[in-house]
Formats: structure tokens, C-alpha cells, sequence
């Protein structure tokens, strides 16, 4: 197989990871330009999922791990230190949606569920421990934990029921 065939053959996935990864990246970008609060909605986290259920689950540890920093470099925020907490957690979704799917087989708005739980008990675990060594500073909960899990809760729903009827 020549590299022309070769790119004939994935370039449409080459150029939709591309333009898919670029929106990720920039999505933070834009949710800090923009006035209203909308890093409440986790839109970093709505990002992973996307690249999870969207594009090859390379893609999605990259954007994981990634897209903190970037947002960082890019924005200011979030904080360094909370930009690692934040890749770790989201790691932990994709490692244990990944588990949940293929291992238990439960259905994808419960494996998506719970990934986002595991994700943020790792989350609020590390940063509590980041926070007692004086890295960090600030509150352990800065979001209200009602607006967290209906976040969640909304997300599982949404993305559990595109992932359910993409697998029909």
C-alpha cells in the first residue's frame, strides 16, 4: 500500500481528528472569552467525552492529559497545578469507561456516569492532599456539588444515549 493510497484511504479521519481536536482545544478558549460562567458546565470535561466517543481512544488520552495545559497556556486558567489534578481526573474517566464498557459491558450512560464519579473522586482526593501541602490554594469545592452532579448527571445522559444509538 503507497502513502498516497494510504492518505487516500484515512485522510477524511485524518482531517476530521484534526478539525475535532482543533474545536477541543480551543473550546476553553472560548468559554473564558466569553462573559457568561460557562466553565460550569465543565466544558473541558464535555471535551474529553467528545474525543472519547468521537474520535480513537488515542486521541482522547492525549486530549486528557493535554488540554489543561493547553488551556493554561492559552488562558491563564486553570492554574498549573490544578491543570495536572484535572488531566489525572480526566484520565481516570477514560480509563474507567473504558473498563465499564468493555469489562462489565453496562450500558454507556452508566459507564459514563461513573467514569465522571471515579474522575472526580480522584479529583477532589488529589486536590485535598494538594491543598494540606500548600501547593494549591483556595477551597476543596469552589463549584456547588448540586450544580456538579446535575452537570453529570446531564452529561452521562446526553453523551450515554449518542454513544447507545452510534453502537445500533
Amino acid at each position: 500500500m503507497t502513502a498516497q493510497s494510504i492518505l487516500r484511504r484515512h485522510g477524511r479521519t485524518v482531517l476530521l481528528d484534526f478539525a475535532l481536536l482543533a474545536g477541543i482545544y480551543l473550546l476553553p478558549s472560548l468559554s473564558h472569552l466569553l462573559a457568561l460562567p460557562i466553565y460550569l458546565l465543565e466544558p473541558m470535561r464535555i471535551a474529553v467525552l467528545i474525543a472519547l466517543l468521537f474520535s480513537h481512544r488515542a486521541n482522547a488520552w492525549l486530549v486528557a492529559i493535554t488540554l489543561p495545559l493547553a488551556s493554561f497556556w492559552m488562558s491563564g486558567h486553570p492554574e498549573p497545578v490544578k491543570a495536572v489534578l484535572m488531566g489525572i481526573e480526566f484520565s481516570v474517566l477514560i480509563a474507567a469507561y473504558a473498563a465499564l464498557r468493555q469489562t462489565a459491558r453496562l450500558p454507556a450512560v452508566v459507564s459514563i456516569g461513573a467514569a465522571i464519579v471515579a474522575g472526580k473522586f480522584v479529583y477532589y482526593g488529589s486536590k485535598a492532599m494538594v491543598l494540606s501541602i500548600g501547593w494549591l490554594s483556595g477551597a476543596l469545592v469552589s463549584t456547588p456539588w448540586t450544580l456538579q452532579l446535575t452537570t453529570a448527571a446531564g452529561t452521562a445522559v446526553v453523551f450515554g444515549l449518542i454513544e447507545a444509538t452510534r453502537n445500533k
